[in-house]
């Protein structure tokens, strides 16, 4: 593959291609894994990693990889968001160009990114391309191709086309990561987990190993001796007060519940230590979220919320000041964008569990209320 380059016809038809996967009704991990398919045949890598992004922290969540380093994803995430910029995760997510590669940050010199030289090197590893899959909601994850060191780096036309379809990619990814039918087990108990300064596991409590049976990858991550690949970089970032605040991220469990792990520095006699909660997401916070990910107006998650929080079409007609129809309206329009039919699956779409849509409690009522404008 790498002794010819693509003609104009390979990377268009492959470009269509793609674009119709992005279309495809095909769930989250088989879009990643067509479109790597479709990748590999045009630009030319045997290995590589797809992680899926939480949009507001930019921290990497659960991910589909075919790669030899493994046991070292710790170190490389530990190293990339501490100080590795070059064609890091965070960076092509927020600059113009969402992709890039090592060899062209580096000016040919891999070894002045640490994360190459201490963890790709080893393993054969060459130059390394990557693209941010964002649209204009948000970044949704990257995907990361690896050649290998006898092979030539990857070329600007490359990135181009990585580029290109970044966008397209990123929405499929949106419209597809949270998806999850049927009922949600009642939420867990908090955990916390103590990391010492190298990042290694000290202590935990029997509420965080329950919380991290049930998120994805996790018989991987436990073949790997490591913890959920979110905790590294997270903890990295709580180290200083500058990155404190982003030391967060939502991810949703193999089951369907929501969990928040958080990150902090601990004070004391342990130097360097970082305590990682993981504990039910608020209902605010997954409200927020999936009106991003469902790409819904003001005015649909207006309406949402309403009747989230428990109120009856009268009520949010006469709370918005819009007509029954109006209401009608913006809720087809959600079904359109979430894929369902009822007001029943909408309910059982933004509660975290499935008591929640039963019978929603004041305070998730009082939460939601204020995503409302006064009226």
């Amino acid at each position: 593959m790498l002794e010819a380059m693509p003609t104009e016809r390979e990377w268009a038809s492959c470009r269509e291609r793609l674009e119709r996967v992005s279309e495809s009704s095909l769930d989250c991990e088989s879009i990643r894994r067509e479109a790597i398919a479709e990748l590999q045949r045009v630009i030319g890598f045997d290995r590589w990693c797809w992680p899926l992004a939480d949009p507001e922290t930019l921290l990497p969540a659960s991910g589909l990889a075919e790669h030899d380093f493994g046991p070292a994803v710790p170190r490389s995430l530990e190293l990339e968001y501490s100080a590795d910029d070059f064609a890091a995760k965070r960076a092509l997510a927020r600059r113009a160009t969402s992709a890039g590669s090592l060899s062209a940050e580096t000016g040919g010199d891999l070894a002045r990114s640490p994360r190459w030289d201490e963890v790709m090197r080893p393993v054969g590893i060459g130059d390394v391309a990557a693209v941010a899959c964002r649209d204009a909601l948000g970044c949704w994850g990257w995907i990361e191709a690896y050649r290998d060191a006898a092979d030539r780096p990857f070329e600007e036309r490359d990135l181009d086309f990585l580029g290109s379809i970044g966008p397209s990619l990123g929405s499929a990814l949106r419209r597809t990561m949270y998806a999850r039918h049927g009922d949600v087990p009642e939420p867990s108990p908090p955990g916390v987990m103590v990391l010492d300064s190298a990042l290694s596991l000290v202590s935990w409590t029997a509420g965080a190993r329950a919380w991290i049976d049930a998120l994805p990858s996790a018989k991987l991550f436990a073949r790997f001796g490591m913890l959920p690949s979110v905790v590294y970089p997270a903890a990295t970032l709580a180290r200083t007060r500058r990155s404190a605040a982003g030391a967060h991220a939502l991810l949703r469990a193999v089951d369907g519940r929501w969990v928040m792990i958080e990150a902090a520095p601990l004070e004391g006699e342990g130097d360097g230590e970082i305590a990682v909660t993981l504990r039910s997401a608020t209902a605010n916070e997954t409200f927020n979220l999936l009106c991003r990910a469902y790409a819904l107006s003001q005015r649909e998650r207006e309406v949402v919320a309403a009747l989230v929080a428990g109120l009856d079409t009268r009520a949010v007609t006469q709370r918005l000041f819009i007509s029954r129809h109006t209401v009608q309206d913006h809720l087809k329009s959600v079904f359109d964008k979430i894929g369902i039919h009822s007001r029943r699956e909408l309910l059982a779409t933004y509660s975290a569990s499935a008591t929640e849509v039963r019978a929603s409690s004041d305070s998730t009522a009082a939460l939601l209320l204020s995503c409302l404008p006064p009226g």
